[in-house]
């Protein structure tokens, strides 16, 4: 293949001490090289990608991590084919190759929520997917390919190409019944054009940080929103004003825990500062159970919205129902 001559003098210390994993560990660079490439060639990204004549590629740094450095500086016009017969060959390559690997600490996490929550394999996969477009910068430049105001067809479309997962299945993974979207850990938010990066939508920035980062239990990764509270220090027995109703109330507790039952709520009501928070303390302490609290105001001590609150319930529903766990929710009017 002819090489095309340079408009001007390069800068070879810039491109030969490019550093891959400045930007992605290794251990996901030929992964995360694939979905670049299937922006490409799946996603109509080519031409965002080739310059718009005052440079010869919309981000440099992707030209250098796909390898095109002695492209950087030469003329769009005479050298596109040629940049895209060296890509193509390289994605059929990528393509051809039966397994990746991944970040391992990811890995173990998302096995961790595949098996509390029963993930299918294209749902592990969407979730590693978006976890890595949050966390690495990247992709997200990547998938500006593609578009910056794409609705929920678009993003579930674009997510079936860069991951070769029928489109059928992706539209699945986002059912309101299905797991990630029903516990609130992964979600398309459908009511605003973005681009992929600002479709997609988690339990918090930092969950999907601690899910790359984090060797720790989940219910720890789920700390910005659920906190664990202390068991207080009542006993059942300073409750004599209202025994009829724990007597009824801790016995079915003990039975719903037992039999493993599903969807049982307490509604406790009453003024502020007349002791229900307490009350659910000493009914935790008396089940021999973890108790959790959806938090109502984050690190500042600044409100935490009714929506996010909603979310984080049914995130700690998800995630912690294996642990013989009571979740309080208190100030609930704000999702009334």
């Amino acid at each position: 293949m002819k090489r095309r001559t340079r408009k001007k003098s390069t800068n070879f210390s810039l491109l030969f001490t490019f550093n891959k994993e400045k930007y992605v560990p290794r251990e996901i660079q030929d992964k995360v090289s694939l979905w670049i490439l299937r922006i490409l060639f799946e996603v109509d990204g080519f031409n965002e990608f080739i310059g718009d004549g005052y440079s010869t590629f919309d981000k440099d740094y992707i030209a250098l991590y796909l390898g095109l450095q002695e492209y950087l500086e030469m003329d769009t016009d005479d050298i596109k084919q040629d940049i895209y017969n060296i890509l193509l060959s390289d994605y059929k390559a990528l393509n051809s190759k039966k397994q990746f690997t991944t970040i391992d600490t990811l890995a173990h996490n998302i096995k961790k929520i595949s098996k509390l929550m029963s993930l299918k394999k294209y749902e592990e996969q969407i979730l590693e997917f978006s976890i890595l477009l949050c966390q690495y910068e990247i992709l997200e430049d990547a998938t500006s390919w593609i578009g910056s105001e794409l609705n929920s067809s678009q993003t579930k479309r674009a997510i079936s190409k860069i991951l070769d997962i029928p489109f059928e299945k992706v539209t699945s993974a986002f059912k309101s019944t299905a797991p990630l979207v029903k516990s609130a850990v992964l979600t398309i938010d459908k009511y605003r054009l973005h681009n992929i990066r600002h479709k997609l939508d988690t339990l918090s920035e930092g969950f999907f940080d601690d899910m790359l980062n984090s060797n720790e239990d989940i219910s720890i990764m789920i700390k910005e929103s659920v906190r664990v509270c202390d068991h207080g220090t009542l006993k059942l027995s300073d409750y004599t004003h209202i025994k009829d109703d724990i007597d009824i109330l801790v016995p079915y507790l003990q039975n719903s825990i037992k039999n493993h039952k599903i969807g049982v709520n307490i509604l406790l009501y009453g003024l502020p500062g007349t002791g229900k928070s307490e009350l659910v303390k000493t009914i935790s302490k008396r089940l021999k159970t973890n108790l959790f609290e959806i938090s109502y105001a984050d690190d500042e001590d600044e409100p935490i919205d009714g929506q996010k609150r909603l979310k984080a319930y049914k995130s700690a529903q998800s995630l912690l129902g294996n642990k013989k766990t009571l979740l309080m929710y208190d100030e609930a009017e704000d999702i009334f």
